[in-house]
């Protein structure tokens, strides 16, 4: 447990720190090593009216490049870094701020010297001993990142605005009593059951149903049966994997491609070590640890039985207080530097092979480390990687040849071409799809293919192409129109059959179920299952909400019977995705009157703070729907191709 805090309180602060720099700095990064890849002041897209450059989009990218690049600790190669669609992201996220500019515009907000000034004399790390500390130090701080002034007034300005716009959109958000004690319940409501569950499935076989049951229940509920509008569309399929034949890879390009990269594949230098912690109180109210003077003279005791021949593995089962490596004798695995906290870091690198540390004091405690073995920083040669280094040139000359053939089609369709005569001179075939209702999404075709395809008339051609997923790129046309109607009945017959046999199990089912119950009034619920050959179960433990009842599942209704029973009362049939189950509050963790009126207020913050957010999200959707949106096909293939 203390390991994995150490472990996640090292990486998190660290990442929580790059971010809080990132959100206010604008680093400085130089353009990507591509030639081609288009000037700084080039459109790579645009949002209304507003452009975005390549210089911005390059900013970008490095900036969470580098973000993810830390986050992994190095480990992530350049085919690890497609399949996160990094380029996508970035490109979204400049979307969204202009699209916070032009409605900011829209609707008449903007952010004056005076604001920017307020606000840069008030952030924090801009404070020292409670004291701002002047435009010439900052100055001095930022050149010495590399920015500008304007660079770094430009993103705050951006940021003031969005808080802005937010707020104006947001303020009225209101969360009421009721609200905030059903979220209270929500998250504190526990109860454990036992139960008796009928499952429909048993009764489907006797069931019978006649021509005439099947054409009565027809005629009764023909709009029940309506089928939905529906689409086929024409597609072009550029496939990643039907392009890996047509890839040559020599072992000089391997050579090439390992030589450039060489430091994609180092290996840090670990650390293997065991430790013995013994935890020190954070705090009067923490329910683990010692007072620091305790830990450190129990610490001292178990060092002194190290020093005097015991065993360390055994040792560290007995008195470790690290529940996550204790069973294991201390066994932390191996380590990277940047993984544990400074100092148990700083100790378990100074120690040699073999080697146990004196006591080491950490936020968490008293450590005593034994470095079992290091692993000095290398970088394994080409031989040992060959397949990998394969894999990663095979994936980016594949990317390549995907974008530069869906680019070709993009060009001849933006001539008037057919999708037809687009995707033969490409050595791709049209095929046609299925017939598709909304919300469907048959493969290859995405949700927003699907969603696209309403909207297009009949042989309308979608000149941009449509990611296919794992690079792929996939182009439409819309080659039919299904209209809604009422079906004939042997276009449903067999699903007006099953609706009949499920309604007559379903209703079996409780009928047995309310016998279970009533037997159970008489003799409990363990001999009133067994009397109807059924199973008495339990859920493991206190269930709160949200949370599946065992193999019963979870549902508004079982929610509802479950946190509304008084314990030891039997529940009328309650319905569940198998049948129907009668249930028995064993025990439960009811609403704590006094506990709700500690947290009320920030509970109820906390609570409008995540409707604001939803509310602004589903604006900013909108707003997407207000203003064309538009991404230069070509300068992005010769970004990040």
């Amino acid at each position: 447990m203390a390991l994995g805090f150490m472990r996640r309180h090292r990486r998190w602060l660290f990442v929580f720190l790059w971010l809080v720099i990132a959100a206010f700095i604008i680093l400085y990064i130089p353009a990507f090593r591509s030639a081609d890849a288009g000037s700084p002041g080039e459109a790579m897209g645009k949002v209304g009216d507003m452009p975005i450059t390549v210089s911005e989009f390059q900013k970008a990218y490095l900036r969470q490049r580098q973000m993810y690049e830390r986050l992994y600790q190095g480990r992530l190669d350049a085919a690890a870094l497609r399949s996160l669609g990094l380029e996508s992201q970035v490109f979204d996220r400049l979307v969204t701020e202009r699209l916070v500019t032009l409605e900011a515009r829209r609707l008449g907000l903007s952010v004056d010297d005076d604001a920017l000034a307020r606000a840069l004399s008030t952030l924090p790390e801009f404070q020292e001993n409670g004291r701002y500390i002047g435009s010439d130090e900052i100055r001095r701080r930022l050149e010495l990142q590399g920015i500008s002034v304007e660079e770094f007034e430009a993103s705050l300005r951006q940021r003031l605005l969005r808080d802005k716009l937010e707020a104006l959109l947001t303020d009225g958000v209101a969360v009421s009593p009721a609200d905030v004690e059903r979220e209270f319940r929500r998250r504190t409501e526990q109860a454990r059951l036992e139960y008796v569950q009928v499952d429909e499935a048993r009764f489907r076989p006797a069931v019978t149903v006649s021509e005439d049951d099947v054409k009565a229940r027809f005629e009764a509920r023909k709009a029940d049966y309506r089928l939905p509008e529906k689409r086929v569309v024409s597609y072009a399929l550029v496939d990643p994997d039907a392009l890996q034949s047509r890839i040559t890879v020599t072992d000089a390009d391997l050579d090439a491609y390992y030589r450039e990269h060489k430091d994609d594949y180092r290996q840090p230098e670990e650390a293997c070590a065991s430790h013995i912690l013994v935890k020190v109180k954070g705090g009067d109210e923490a329910p683990e640890g010692h007072p620091d003077a305790d830990a450190k003279a129990l610490a001292g005791q178990i060092l002194g039985k190290l020093k005097s021949g015991t065993d360390f593995a055994q040792l560290a089962r007995q008195s470790s207080e690290d529940k996550g490596s204790a069973d294991k004798g201390g066994d932390l695995g191996c380590f990277a530097r940047g993984r544990m906290v400074p100092e148990f870091e700083n100790a378990a690198f100074a120690l040699d092979a073999g080697q146990t540390s004196e006591l080491v004091r950490s936020p968490f405690g008293y450590h005593i480390i034994h470095l079992v073995t290091r692993r000095e920083e290398s970088t394994p040669p080409l031989g040992q990687v060959k397949e990998a280094v394969r894999q990663a040139v095979l994936g980016q000359r594949v990317s390549t040849l995907a974008s530069e053939k869906a680019q070709a089609v993009t060009d001849a369709l933006a001539t008037g071409r057919s999708l037809e005569e687009a995707a033969r001179a490409q050595g791709l075939q049209v095929r046609k799809s299925g017939a598709f209702a909304r919300g469907d999404a048959p493969p290859p075709l995405s949700p927003p293919v699907v969603a696209r395809a309403f909207e297009m008339k009949a042989g309308e051609v979608e000149k941009e192409p449509f990611s296919a997923g794992r690079g792929g790129y996939v182009f439409v046309a819309l080659a039919e129109t299904q209209p809604s109607r009422i079906p004939d009945l042997k276009e449903v017959q067999d699903r007006v059959k099953g609706d009949l046999v499920e309604s007559a199990a379903r209703e079996k089912a409780r009928a047995l179920a309310l016998e279970v119950r009533a037997d159970a009034e008489r003799m409990g619920l363990e001999k009133a299952a067994v009397a109807r050959g059924l199973v008495r179960k339990e859920t493991p433990g206190l269930v709160g909400h949200g949370q599946p009842f065992a193999d019963l599942g979870a549902g508004a209704a079982l929610e509802e019977a479950a946190y509304a029973l008084p314990e030891k009362s039997l529940s009328e049939p309650v319905r569940t995705s198998a049948g129907y189950a009668v249930l028995r509050v064993l025990d439960k963790k009811s609403f704590d009157a006094a506990a709700f009126e500690k947290q009320r207020a920030s509970l109820a913050a906390s609570l409008r703070r995540e409707r604001k957010g939803e509310l602004f999200q589903a604006y900013m959707s909108q707003a997407r729907q207000r203003f064309t949106i538009e991404r230069n096909p070509e300068v992005f293939r010769k970004l990040v191709g």
